[in-house]
């Protein structure tokens, strides 16, 4: 005689405390399972864009929505275990071992997808404004870079098979903190000359391809809006370098800073020459990003990822 088989409601209560949605799994409901993980993967998007651009004071600064599945999650569990149908075929998840191998596939597959594939990233700046602004998300795409860390932890690191572009918007380690990340826009290739005067982007490109053309040149920009007052004096401009067009955010009444920059040996105060293995990067925000101008290169094997997708 086969034993009628059900749930326990504690351990389904436990699952949901430690495991959330895949508690579903165990009490053999997979519909549940899936609506639970939909809406948890939105309110953590949620939360991300909340705390992403929270100020003190705000009524989230001390609460994720996230939260309320630690709640709701167990006692939802519960209570279908209590009231389980015993009559209902059984599919292999919903033991105690199916629901654990579950969660721990899925696990490893997030992580796998989150280390060598894709990975999001909140703004937490106005560096690359008006292109990408403080709380914005962003998606970067890492196959191909070389660089691959999880929140933080080096898994692994090889030699690059993506091409890096001028005018892509890259993530990667700070020179000077590698255990921070920026997010700047490629302005210049291993072996370029970048210059930047009276807030102008000159461009010599390196020679050392033959197929490349090496005529120097200005970076074109063109006024979008002008939001001059007394306070921001902010005028945005439509930028075009290599094919690529973006806005950039330029304070028409500031000086150039050009006795801050950095100096590298054996040419002028706002002139550079990038090194083979390194680029040159800018914020959007001209005069309001902490970037290659002050700091120096980024070396290839501290990029992250390029940016593909922002909201």
């Amino acid at each position: 005689m086969e034993l009628i088989w059900k749930p326990k409601a504690w351990l389904s209560a436990l699952f949901g405390v430690l495991l959330q949605p895949f508690a579903f799994l165990y009490v053999n409901r997979i519909g549940l399972f899936g609506l639970y993980l939909i809406l948890l993967v939105f309110s953590s998007i949620l939360d991300m864009m909340l705390h992403a651009d929270s100020k003190g004071g705000s009524w989230h600064e001390l609460f994720y929505f996230s939260w309320l599945f630690l709640v709701i999650c167990p006692i939802h569990a519960y209570l279908v275990a209590r009231k389980y149908n015993s009559n209902q075929a059984r599919r292999w998840y919903a033991s105690w071992w199916g629901t654990l191998l579950s969660f721990l596939v899925s696990a490893i597959l997030l992580i796998i997808l989150r280390t060598f594939f894709y990975e999001p990233f909140t703004m937490s700046a106005g560096s690359m404004s008006p292109s990408i602004n403080a709380g914005d998300q962003i998606i970067v795409s890492k196959n191909g870079y070389g660089n691959y860390r999880y929140h933080g932890i080096q898994i692994s690191k090889t030699f690059p098979s993506k091409a890096v572009n001028r005018g892509d918007v890259i993530v990667f380690q700070y020179p000077l903190s590698p255990e921070t990340n920026y997010v700047k826009r490629v302005v210049g290739l291993p072996g370029d000359t970048v210059s930047y005067r009276n807030k102008v982007i000159y461009i010599k490109p390196s020679c050392a391809d033959k197929s490349t053309d090496c005529t120097p040149l200005e970076v074109e920009k063109q006024v979008l809006s002008n939001q001059d007052t007394n306070t921001s004096n902010t005028t945005l401009y439509q930028e075009y370098l290599d094919g690529v067009s973006y806005t950039i955010m330029l304070k028409d009444r500031k000086n150039d800073m050009s006795g801050n920059y950095f100096y590298q040996a054996g040419t002028k105060q706002d002139e550079w020459i990038v090194p083979q293995g390194y680029y040159f990067v800018m914020g959007d925000n001209r005069d309001n990003s902490l970037d290659s101008r002050y700091w120096g290169f980024v070396p290839v094997d501290y990029l992250i990822g390029k940016v593909i997708y922002t909201w």
